[in-house]
């Protein structure tokens, strides 16, 4: 990939479903290219990455959610997520990507539909409190 990347063919690299913090610094030591990226689905079976995110944050790494909706079912029905979603007159969804933007993970989106589009894009219309981002937050552990 790396000599891909030195082809022009790639601007960056990354690592998707890495969930061994190990592993993923034994890449990160050994690349001459380091992965701009982590794409790792964000669920409660991986503790949503904690450590990961943290060790993406201290190297200028993208940590990038990927099914984040479908795995998380039940922090779209918390109390929590509700809450803001009404505060905000916006949909539990839309909370739960800006919540994820505001502590820094780029959530993967994708649709054809150009009114999920205007959703998605409508998470930068909004930001939630530090109470709010505290209670989801809560939800995490």
């Amino acid at each position: 990939m790396e000599a891909i990347q030195k082809t022009g063919k790639a601007l960056q690299l990354g690592i998707s479903n890495c969930y061994d913090g190990k592993m993923l610094s034994d890449l990160y030591s050994a690349a001459t290219v380091k992965p701009a990226v982590v794409q790792n689905r964000f669920h409660s079976k991986t503790g949503y990455d904690a450590a990961l995110r943290r060790w993406c944050k201290e190297r200028g790494v993208v940590y990038q959610s990927f099914w984040t909706l479908t795995a998380n079912p039940q922090l779209l029905a918390s109390g929590a997520v509700k809450a803001a979603a009404a505060r905000h007159r916006k949909t539990p969804e839309q909370v739960l990507f800006r919540y994820l933007t505001q502590c820094g993970v780029a959530p993967l989106t994708g649709t054809t539909s150009e009114e999920h589009m205007r959703q998605d894009l409508g998470i930068f219309e909004f930001d939630l409190s530090g109470d709010e981002v505290d209670g989801i937050t809560d939800l995490l552990r």
